[in-house]
């Protein structure tokens, strides 16, 4: 009679342990040895299956190996080995939808340092995760799907992306490309935050210009939606404002070149925030076309356009040029299309956005912290879909019998 110790469920920080007596015998004809079968044990491993089962489970929120193998009193190794060897995820093979959105995040050396996600956005669920975002690898990938299935996609949502527009042009002809609004509107406001960086450091108003840096969060918000009634002190200009009246503050002090008796410096600071006032104005425009509705917003986005060219501004004219070559028509999509979005809390109407594919890359990059980090990629996409409770395989065959018990 020979005895075991099995990790159980711990109760609390209390580890459980079970102490398990089993036979062990000889046989007469060959003289091997061989013992008794525990049915609750899992693998030859000093662990019971109930305790394995419930790690792996652990496995699907967001817990690093560290922390499950303290829970359930199994060594790090022996938590990994047991997540690679026994969940599988199968491969995706699923039909695209009309309307997809592609984003890519950093992954793992292995395959490809940046992987590619595709997601539906409409019924928020991800399609597949692929380990590279190169060319040929995401042209191989898409031709597995016959002409017929990839005429279905009919809208294709993504960021300011030169290289994947060109692959999804390709590879989708019947697709219209939109641009995510958050991506272009992120474009134009570091255009405005560089200039208005110029300025301050231009203006020999030193309280103005640590006043003008340390209130960044007025300048990104749309005008009309500014807060007119709590106030709040200002410590470098010593007085008190509310959210727009400290942009109509900054109108005043650029009218000051009007005055005859000002001072030079005066007069060439009120130079430096008009100029800033107008970078402003250009990005609260831009604004406008999303916040509020137009008849025509083809005319509305060559207006601003034009303006920028007119006016030949430095600050803004690169961008301008991209949108008008290249991305005119994702930008007009972007702000003319609308569609209904299903969640599981009910359906809303809105346009067309990568707003789900970036919750989930900060998802992903959560994962990856609490893990400290993958080193190979189909651990990394197991333990996303884990997350996200996609289906997997249990497989665990006792050793002893050859078959499987769980599945």
């Amino acid at each position: 009679m020979r005895s075991i110790e099995l990790k159980h469920f711990s109760f609390g920080s209390i580890p459980v342990v079970l102490v398990v007596s089993y036979h062990r015998y000889i046989c007469k004809d060959c003289s091997s040895y061989f013992s008794e079968n525990i049915p609750f044990q899992f693998d030859n491993r000093k662990a019971t299956v109930p305790n394995v089962q419930s790690a792996l489970f652990e496995m699907k929120e967001n817990h690093s190996m560290a922390s499950i193998s303290r829970m359930h009193g199994l060594g790090k190794n022996t938590i990994y080995r047991i997540f690679n060897e026994n969940i599988h995820i199968p491969d995706r093979f699923y039909h695209l939808s009309s309307v997809i959105s592609i984003d890519e995040f950093k992954a793992t050396s292995d395959k490809g340092t940046y992987a590619f996600n595709i997601v539906d956005p409409i019924t928020g669920k991800t399609l597949d995760i692929i380990e590279d975002r190169k060319a040929s690898f995401l042209r191989n990938y898409f031709l597995r799907f016959p002409f017929h299935e990839r005429k279905k996609v009919k809208f294709i949502i993504m960021d300011l992306s030169s290289s994947f527009y060109c692959i999804m042009h390709s590879l989708f002809p019947h697709a219209q490309i939109i641009c995510d609004r958050f991506h272009y509107i992120r474009l134009a406001g570091q255009n405005f935050i560089q200039s208005r960086l110029d300025a301050c450091s231009f203006l020999h108003d030193k309280p103005l210009a640590k006043s003008i840096k340390r209130n960044l969060r007025l300048f990104y918000k749309y005008k009309k939606d500014l807060d007119n009634d709590k106030t709040w002190y200002d410590f470098h200009l010593k007085r008190y404002f509310t959210c727009a009246s400290y942009i109509d503050y900054l109108y005043t002090l650029s009218e000051r070149r009007n005055k005859d008796n000002c001072h030079h410096n005066t007069m060439f600071d009120s130079l430096i925030i008009m100029e800033m006032l107008d970078n402003y104005e250009i990005y609260q425009n831009l604004l406008k076309l999303i916040h509020e509705k137009h008849d025509d917003y083809k005319n509305e986005l060559n207006r601003w356009l034009d303006y920028i060219f007119d006016t030949q501004n430095s600050y803004y004219l690169i961008t301008a040029k991209n949108f008008r070559k290249k991305w005119f028509i994702p930008l007009l999509c972007s702000l003319s299309y609308t569609t209904i979005y299903k969640r599981r809390t009910g359906s809303y109407k809105t346009s067309f956005n990568n707003g789900f594919i970036e919750g989930m890359n900060n998802k992903i990059k959560l994962i990856k912290r609490n893990a400290y980090g993958f080193r190979y990629f189909y651990n990394l996409r197991k333990r996303i879909f884990l997350h996200l409770g996609y289906s997997y395989s249990f497989t665990y065959k006792d050793t002893k019998k050859g078959i499987p018990i769980f599945q």
